[in-house]
Order: structure tokens, then sequence, then C-alpha cells
């Protein structure tokens, strides 16, 4: 009978949570890398496998990604939600195969003085809720696969209209006949290019978006003083599939993996600041360890909690103890308000020994 040889199991990551790199980076997405390429690049400098993103942006698209980092991933699905501004560049007369400008032409069409002279005033009147259809080529999932996938094996690609809103169009310019750009503040899940297609359509001309610029996510913005800007991007052998491969670096802060490390870490936004939020720093006496202890074990607190004093109850709260952070929210009125947990992004605990 052959010997049994004992197998020895692979080492579990050994970096303790509370080690993490924890918070937002407000990140200048160059043209070229996927928003996933932009992730892997953070996941590889951070030392971490946390990093998430709060809404894609396309290859060829530039400017605000908003990536969660460490433990602060648990609030992707607020950021996610928030209202999105970019500057696009439309195009009417030409419409493409992806409905921007890295597709094949499909069609093309004589802007007329008359058309010309009405587009403006009709790129301003796209305010409002639209019925619209992601483009084939988006990152929309259909069973499990992204559209884009299918629409370049030359499947067709059918997908159902959602509500788009625009609450504002603002910055309206000519940049030469046939071409006009726009700032827009648009709802989660809104397409600029669909948006362009149909800026087209009540023109009567094939359109497409000809470049696009995200500057904003709800309080996100690239005129914060920590957002990370100014990347070397160079191609690489592209994946076993296919796709493109790109390396990525932040320019100018060195090479090597600490350098690109330290310059991120020192970037990365607090989540109450990203929120908006006031935070509230628990000291280890009795009022704050019985608070950390009490919303740590899930139980509701009553606002007259002396560890509450000054505290304005109302609305959502940080809770800061040591590397710990809770998201919580004050419910109800008067008396029997009370404070409730929503979200722990890491547990509460004050540093050093307990108290006797």
């Amino acid at each position: 009978m052959a010997r049994a040889i004992p197998v020895t199991p692979m080492p579990r990551r050994t970096r303790r949570r509370d080690d993490e790199p924890l918070g937002v980076l407000y990140v200048d997405k160059p043209a070229g890398p996927t928003s996933a390429e932009v992730c892997d690049f953070l996941r590889w400098a951070l030392r971490t496998r946390s990093v998430g993103h709060c809404g894609t942006l396309d290859p060829g698209a530039t400017g605000l990604l908003v990536c969660c980092v460490g433990a602060a991933t648990k609030l992707v699905p607020l950021l996610t939600d928030d209202d999105k501004t970019y500057r696009g560049r439309f195009v009417l007369g030409r419409s493409t195969t992806t409905a921007d400008a890295a597709g094949e032409v499909l069609t093309t069409a004589e802007v007329g003085a008359d058309a010309w002279g009405r587009a403006l005033a009709v790129l301003e009147g796209l305010v409002g809720a639209h019925e619209l259809s992601p483009p084939a080529f988006s990152a929309v999932r259909i069973d499990g696969e992204r559209a884009h996938e299918k629409a370049r094996r030359g499947e067709d690609v059918s997908l159902p209209v959602r509500t788009m809103t625009v609450f504002t169009v603002r910055e309206v310019r000519e940049v030469e006949r046939g071409v006009a750009e726009a700032t827009l503040r648009v709802s989660k899940g809104s397409f600029i290019r669909s948006l362009a297609v149909e800026w087209g359509r009540q023109l009567g001309l094939p359109a497409h978006l000809g470049a696009l610029h995200r500057v904003g996510s709800g309080r996100c913005s690239l005129q914060d003083a920590k957002a990370v800007a100014g990347f070397d991007v160079s191609p690489m052998p592209p994946r076993p599939d296919g796709k493109p491969r790109h390396r990525i670096r932040v320019a100018g802060v060195g090479e090597d993996r600490q350098a690109q490390a330290d310059h991120l870490s020192a970037r990365l936004v607090e989540p109450a600041e990203v929120l908006g939020v006031p935070a509230l720093e628990l000291s280890r006496d009795a009022h704050g360890e019985d608070l950390a202890r009490r919303i740590g074990h899930g139980q509701s607190v009553a606002c007259d909690h002396p560890a509450l004093d000054g505290v304005a109850r109302q609305g959502s709260i940080l809770l800061r103890a040591g590397a710990g952070r809770v998201l919580c929210r004050f419910e109800g009125e008067g008396d029997s308000a009370v404070l409730r947990i929503s979200r722990t992004l890491r547990p509460l605990a004050f540093e050093g020994p307990r108290r006797p």
C-alpha cells in the first residue's frame, strides 16, 4: 500500500483586517484601460483583494472612477446609486456600431443649417426621464455575460429599455458644425451614448457620442485635493481570451510597488467625508466603551445615551473606535429616537488593554 504523503495546507492570508487600507479613492481614469483593470492595479499596489468601483466607465471614457478599498467596499451599493455628472461631446450626422467614436460608422447624413440651428436647444431639452435601451456594446449582463461580449461575436443583442433621467444640461456649446459639448447630470444607470442617439433621433439624423469625461458622482469630485490623477499606461500582451491588457502606474512617484502604495494610501478619503455624514470618535471612557459594546452586539441605543451628548440626532453618523468604523442611523423622534447600526465596515475596537 502506498504511503500517504501529508499535504501542507497553503498559508492563509496573514494580514489582519484592521491592517488593510480602508477608504475611498477618487481616480481620474485614463483612456484605454477598463474600470476592472484600474481596480486590479489598486489591488496590486495596496496589497488587498478588496477593491470595488462605484460605476463603470467604458475603456475609451475618462474621468472620475470612485473606488472603495478594503472594508469600505461595503459602501459600493450606496455610492453606486449616486447621480453622475459627465462632460460629453455629441456628434451629429454619423452613427456607429457602438454609439461612440470607437465603433465602425454605420450611417452618415449631411447636417443642414436648419437641423443644426435647432441642435443645441434640443440637446438642452433632453432634461427629463427617457425610456431608452442601453447600447449593445455595454457592460450590461445578459444571462451572466456582458452584452458587449455577445455583440463582438456578432450575436443579436436586444436590451430592455430602462429609465434614464437627465436632471440638468448646462454649459452647452458648439464646437463646430455637427459637434456640440455639454455637461449632464444624470441618474444611476443612464448611458450618455443612448442619450446621444436620442438627441439625433429627435433631430431626424444619425448621431453618436464623440467623447466622455466623468467629472462627478454624488459628493465625489475630481476637484477634491486627494484625487489621483496622472497615469502612465502601456499596452501588454492580450489575455488568453483576446481581451486587451494594460500596465498602469501613477506617474512621477516611483515605479516600485511601495512607492505606488504610499502615494495611493495618502489619498484615501475617509468614509464619513465621502458619505457626507458626521463622525464620532469614541473614547475609552465608560460611556464610549458602553456605546461601542452595545452597537457591536447589534443593539439599538437610546438617543439620550451620554456618549451622544452634543451630537445632531438625525440622519446617519459614523462611529469610530481605533481602526473600527460603523455606520449608524438615527430613527424615530423625540424621546423614542434610537441609534441603530446600518453597516459595519470594521468592528469597533479600542487600542491598548481593556480597562479593569
